[in-house]
């Protein structure tokens, strides 16, 4: 039996003609019964009333071959055809023998549920997750100067750390009481801070800037938000007697607790600090005054000290004070009145210490993941960003199933995974010429995968187009990765296109179809051979109503609500299909949604 690796078949049998004259073959295909003997007639065609296909005239003993159009043969079946010829005067009155053979079986059958038209669309901010960032680093500092509360007194010289342990940034000796000032930042979260936070969190309603940020340890962000969590500033004062230190430490600690929020379409950038001591302060101290000094690190960033609250007190007594104090402070922007520029800035915060039998010393620390992006490029109204952060774009798989189908299968089963988290391959956002480094239209991109007319002319005939929703719906060719990213197969290699492909025909092929009312399959295309799953791109016939609309949301709100620049990278989610087993032979799965 022959093993057949397309629905469009194309049968063959040799012409043999006593009288040498040149025949055609007609050519008549039966369905097999569970034993493989021919049990019904299959219509090939409706060119004539027996629905049989016949071959162009071939000379004696040469081969004659029809190819059987799309529809009559059905994958995994098994089929048995046999010919008679024509010389064209005379019929042969009898049948060749019988010849088995069998359409392959599907590669990729997945069921989805009827399209939801009203679903609403997903709030994308629902699926942005906190992405861990590195603690704060310590970026050691000279004390303020005078008394703290003095935002510009001028610099003392640092006096070195008599012992000689890193990290930490001191103050001059105080040569009455003996005791050499110095700070540092401890980036870990330990034990002793995570008590702190609890009981403090206890007796105290945090007013979070940003909302996710309660009971989260160790540093987050999102793309407007950061939260570093739970790291400490320590002033410890060293015992030195006759220039030599006793081994005598006194110490007083602080948990940090510091957010940022950014604006999507302002300028403005805030920041707030929550400080609560971890543990008594020593007495030896005597009372302990702190001072804040919050800077925005850019040639363009102005800092609004009028801005600058406090509540709550700057000054701890030693063993039962354990207030807690919060700060804020509003920076803005101010290299926006220009269309087309970005700048990054950074935000710095040094705090100095200061006791009552103690210098000052200071430590400084800024959060490197959390470094910032303003641009008027995205938008034409100023915004920042924190730009490490790869935001995630989620399908509305209740409205668009087919689509969303379609993206998670080239995501599961293409050896580039595009825009799939656990493989770590983003997207990589491609902008409208103009805002990308090649001056490249992503339409180029999806001309090449889906040139104009491809669904009409080429995309597979059973697709559903959906007209009680949409009356001029057409079937419509969807690619994934999508035209807008250089993952795109259609962007070229020297453009640095990361899965350039010659034609969409290189690509996993599939389309979208109704089987019956509220049952929808994405299949395989069954005209082609069966896909090698080594595909880096998809091509998919699809209803044009579910095409268009599924990426609507995309280029008019989720490419400017995250003000995605040219190689900004994102993340795809596909829900409903988290039960689907990509490694199963064939892919099929059934797609269900609450």
């Amino acid at each position: 039996m022959w093993q057949v690796n397309t629905s469009m078949a194309v049968l063959r049998n040799t012409v043999t003609d006593a009288d040498g004259d040149t025949a055609n073959l007609t050519f008549e295909v039966w369905t097999t019964d569970a034993s493989g003997n021919p049990k019904a007639q299959v219509k090939l065609t409706d060119a004539n009333s027996y629905g049989v296909l016949v071959s162009d005239f071939v000379a004696s003993g040469k081969t004659a071959q029809v190819t059987v159009p799309s529809g009559p043969l059905k994958p995994g079946v098994t089929y048995a055809f046999h010919t008679s010829a024509y010389d064209g005067s005379l019929y042969e009155n009898t049948w060749s023998p019988w010849a088995k053979f069998k359409i392959r079986n599907r590669a990729v059958d997945i069921k989805l549920p009827e399209p939801d038209k009203d679903a609403p669309t997903p709030n994308q901010d629902d699926f942005q997750q906190p992405l861990q960032i590195s603690q704060p680093v310590s970026e050691p500092d000279v004390p303020s100067g005078g008394l703290p509360g003095t935002q510009s007194a001028p610099a003392k010289p640092v006096t070195p750390r008599i012992d000689g342990r890193k990290g930490w940034s001191c103050g001059e000796l105080n040569e009455k009481t003996g005791i050499q000032p110095c700070t540092r930042i401890v980036r870990n979260v330990s034990e002793k801070t995570r008590k702190a936070l609890a009981a403090a969190t206890a007796r105290a309603n945090f007013a979070l800037l940003v909302d996710w940020c309660e009971g989260l340890a160790n540093s987050h962000i999102k793309r407007y938000e950061a939260c570093l969590a739970t790291f400490t500033y320590e002033y410890e004062g060293l015992v030195i007697r006759d220039g030599e230190p006793t081994g005598e430490i006194i110490n007083a600690s602080w948990a940090l607790h510091h957010e940022y929020k950014l604006s999507s379409n302002t300028n403005l950038i805030t920041e707030k600090l929550v400080l609560f001591p971890v543990g008594p302060i020593d007495p030896r101290f005597g009372q302990i005054t702190l001072n804040v000094d919050f800077n925005c690190v850019a040639a363009n960033c102005a800092t609004d000290t009028t801005s600058m609250a406090w509540n709550g007190a700057l000054e701890w007594s030693p063993l039962t004070d354990e207030h807690i104090t919060e700060g804020t402070i509003t920076h803005s922007w101010t290299g926006g009145s220009v269309t087309g520029v970005t700048e990054n800035v950074y935000l710095s915060t040094k705090i100095s210490a200061f006791a009552q039998t103690a210098n000052p010393a200071a430590s400084r620390y800024g959060a490197v993941d959390a470094a910032i992006r303003c641009d008027t490029i995205s938008q034409n109204t100023p915004g920042c960003t924190f730009s490490k952060y790869a935001p995630t774009w989620t399908f509305n798989t209740k409205k668009y199933p087919a689509a969303a189908a379609h993206a998670w299968l080239i995501q599961a089963k293409s050896p580039n995974h595009p825009g799939v988290k656990q493989y770590d391959k983003p997207m990589l956002f491609l902008p409208a010429a103009g805002k990308n480094s090649w001056n490249r239209d992503p339409q180029k991109n999806r001309d090449v995968i889906c040139p104009s007319g491809w669904a009409k002319t080429y995309g597979h005939p059973e697709t559903t187009r959906l007209t009680e929703i949409s009356s001029t719906d057409v079937a419509s060719c969807d690619e994934f990765a999508f035209a807008a990213s250089y993952n795109s197969g259609g962007m070229p290699a020297n453009m640095a296109g990361l899965n350039p492909v010659a034609s969409g025909d290189q690509c996993l092929q599939t389309y979208a179809k109704r089987v019956t009312q509220g049952e929808w399959h994405l299949y395989d295309d069954e005209r082609k051979p069966a896909p090698t799953f080594q595909e880096v791109c998809g091509r998919s016939a699809m209803s044009n109503w579910m095409n268009t609309g599924s990426m609507a949301p995309f280029s008019g709100g989720f490419s400017l609500k995250y003000r995605l620049l040219d190689k900004d990278p994102y993340w795809v989610n596909t829900p409903g299909f988290q039960n689907c087993n990509a490694a199963a032979v064939p892919v099929q799965c059934t797609v269900t949604l609450p």
